[in-house]
């Protein structure tokens, strides 16, 4: 999946940026090999294991758990997983993050990122939005729109999992929304990044990290937040074809990975 020069490149980062484990457990499903009546094909779930385990190859730092969602609903449960694919890392801190789908193309970059952050316990935030976040004391969810094509995608994405980890009360996750179409329509997704917050507060496009942070407090009820309108830069949301078994979607050629 990932080409070897990319690999190099990938190892490199890694031992030079992370500092500490970094847990990955994937929910996916059986390959039955043929279709059942009712049960909804994963076309993505056999490429997404596949980049998983060769990341997991490039660093000792980080370890990878498959799970069969099906047979293991408890610890699906545990995690808060509901569909595959699924993604969640984990670090030290207790903070967890998930992503569903196939980290490619615009996103993978920031899913590399996101493993280094984790690994490091590392808030990007400003000192000033890190202490109003800190304050939150019941869980808050945040879910982030994304498709592999936008290019202001990535950074919402990474900035909610900082959120996350400023306040492991912060639940994020990303969803690739082109392989969820059900989520995309019961959302009302036509434009990406779309944040939202508690199924309350819908921010679309890329916005700054004080609106973003504003934002989530009034979502959460907190006496800092202040009312605010805001609106950034968004891409069309539209959708891909499905790939054959085994094949992830690409309009780039080769794996569909973008390295940084």
């Amino acid at each position: 999946m990932i080409p070897l020069r990319d690999q190099d490149a990938i190892r490199l980062k890694f031992a030079q940026e992370m500092l500490g484990p970094v847990k990955i457990d994937y929910f996916t499903q059986k390959d039955l090999g043929i279709v059942v009546p009712g049960r909804e094909p994963c076309a993505y779930c056999k490429p997404t294991g596949e980049i998983l385990q060769e990341l997991a190859a490039l660093s000792d730092l980080i370890s990878l758990r498959v799970h069969i969602l099906e047979d293991e609903r408890e610890e699906a449960a545990k995690h808060g997983v509901e569909r595959v694919p699924g993604i969640v890392l984990r670090g030290k801190n207790g903070a967890a993050f998930k992503f569903y789908g196939m980290p490619g193309g615009t996103e993978f970059p920031s899913f590399l990122d996101t493993i280094v952050d984790v690994s490091r316990n590392e808030i990007l935030f400003s000192e000033e939005s890190v202490k109003l976040l800190r304050k939150l004391k019941e869980d808050v969810r945040v879910k982030v729109f994304v498709t592999p094509t936008c290019p202001y995608c990535p950074g919402m994405a990474r900035a909610a999992f900082q959120l996350a980890l400023a306040n492991p009360h912060i639940k994020a996750e990303v969803i690739e929304v082109n392989e969820f179409p059900n989520l995309a329509q019961r959302y009302n997704v036509s434009a990406v990044p779309l944040t939202v917050i508690e199924d309350r507060i819908a921010i679309p496009g890329a916005v700054p990290e004080k609106a973003l942070v504003e934002q989530l407090l009034k979502a959460a009820g907190s006496p800092a937040a202040q009312p605010s309108d805001v609106r950034g830069p968004t891409s069309a949301s539209e959708p891909k074809q499905q790939p054959p078994p085994g094949q992830p979607a690409s309009g780039r050629g080769g794996s569909g990975l973008i390295l940084p």
